[in-house]
């Protein structure tokens, strides 16, 4: 039985991958960059991206910054997709010089070197201080919250890392969203509207808030300030199903049955978030609460 090719490999002039060089010119493989060979029926994503760039590179290359975040999945804004692929290579190494990729040299820790899908990566938590850098400061407490979410990282992790990475540019960016990171917030959408509100000077919401009435456990909300009885549902591309929308409407319904007012939000508050923001304040101040 003839070995699995690989999606990615390297070639020189006597070919690759147990192929002479002539095979590798085939229309079954895509030359992405000089020297590097793609199978013309690789699936697409951002992981074989991240194998095509730093295949080209010398050995030891790591994918870091936005293209980690990507590969790692978390969270990032949709005009990041099409930047280069950012990849590091040691102090001394040769600086990378492809087409599509951002090359740079920089002394990684090995902590804070990993493995996936094949490819050297920057773990989680050195991709979020590093992403810190380059994108807005909702995401940043969204692509922190994730990480969490999933076990990639962990709380003592990230502190540790703001530490060590002392003067660092977007430290300070990551140090303001640190304390303001929850690992119970359920999705990426929940994340980008908390801290939205947060900056508008909304007080601090209780995340997958559990709603209970005189002993009787009713519901759990995305985002709730229970003092004053008020829950802030979010509804993102799961709450498009028919009969998920009748369950969340039933749900609203016997909450504000039992005395609790509820917001709703979807994706499009996030372009006007200062409009959302203050339909909570309203219903706050209608609450007794003052700043």
């Amino acid at each position: 039985m003839e070995p699995e090719l690989p999606s990615v490999f390297r070639v020189d002039a006597t070919g690759g991958a147990g192929l002479t060089y002539e095979q590798t010119r085939s229309a079954g493989f895509v030359t992405p960059s000089r020297g590097v060979r793609v199978t013309s029926d690789a699936p697409p994503g951002a992981d074989v991206v991240a194998r095509t760039a730093s295949t080209g590179c010398v050995d030891g290359a790591v994918v870091t910054g936005l293209t980690a975040a990507r590969l790692w999945r978390m969270p990032l804004p949709p005009w990041t997709n099409n930047r280069d692929v950012a990849v590091a290579v040691r102090p001394g190494e040769a600086h990378p010089r492809r087409r599509g990729v951002r090359g740079r040299r920089l002394r990684l820790p090995d902590g804070h070197v990993t493995g996936i899908s094949g490819v050297l990566v920057t773990t989680p938590a050195r991709t979020w201080l590093d992403c810190a850098a380059e994108v807005p400061d909702e995401y940043v407490i969204a692509m922190g919250d994730d990480v969490l979410r999933r076990n990639l990282t962990s709380t003592d992790e990230l502190r540790s890392l703001l530490h060590w990475g002392y003067r660092r540019r977007g430290v300070a960016v990551a140090r303001r969203a640190f304390p303001l990171l929850d690992a119970a917030s359920a999705s990426p959408g929940e994340s980008l509207i908390r801290a939205h509100l947060l900056r508008e000077g909304i007080p601090r919401p209780e995340c997958n808030i559990d709603i209970v009435v005189a002993g009787e456990w009713l519901a759990r909300g995305d985002l709730g300030w229970r003092e004053y009885r008020i829950v802030l549902e979010y509804d993102g591309l799961v709450h498009l199903d028919e009969r998920q929308r009748r369950h969340d409407a039933q749900r609203r319904n016997l909450l504000q049955q039992r005395g609790w007012i509820v917001i709703t939000a979807t994706a499009a508050d996030l372009r006007q978030p200062w409009i959302l923001a203050g339909q909570v304040l309203a219903a706050l101040r209608s609450r007794g609460w003052r700043p």
